[in-house]
């Protein structure tokens, strides 16, 4: 039986992460009175991490509320197995242009991270109410 070598195809898919994002992740605390508590890194524990950025825009009208029209914009982004992607963390992700200008900055916490056997993905929700 032949079987498929994924890592080419992960190396392959590397051409495709143009985008980059820093990575910040929430550390443990105890506070004063003996609870613990999670405090966000003011640094990101990795920084310029290679990506792809896609976007999947639902239109969210609401009939009984017509004063707000949410419009939930769920940023993908995908990259190599080997980053370091945990549910909770929050993300920069920065869209480049081909000259690596930036053309947009995203912010927001993951979801679980979704993992094939060659590339991890995670969702990043952004609503806005109009």
């Amino acid at each position: 039986m032949n079987k498929i070598n994924f890592e080419t195809i992960s190396k392959a898919m590397q051409i495709f992460d143009t985008d980059t994002i820093d990575i910040f992740r929430n550390i443990e605390t105890i506070n004063s009175d003996g609870t613990t508590g999670n405090e966000k890194l003011e640094e990101p524990i990795y920084k310029d991490i290679p990506c792809h950025i896609s976007f999947i825009t639902k239109d969210n009208p609401n009939p009984e509320a017509i004063d707000s029209q949410p419009i939930i914009t769920m940023l993908k982004i995908n990259c190599d197995l080997s980053v370091d992607l945990q549910k909770g963390d929050y993300i920069v992700a920065r869209k480049l242009a081909n000259d690596g200008t930036v053309l947009e900055t995203y912010s927001g916490i993951i979801g679980f991270p979704q993992v094939s056997q060659s590339r991890k993905a995670v969702l990043m929700e952004m609503r806005s109410d109009v």
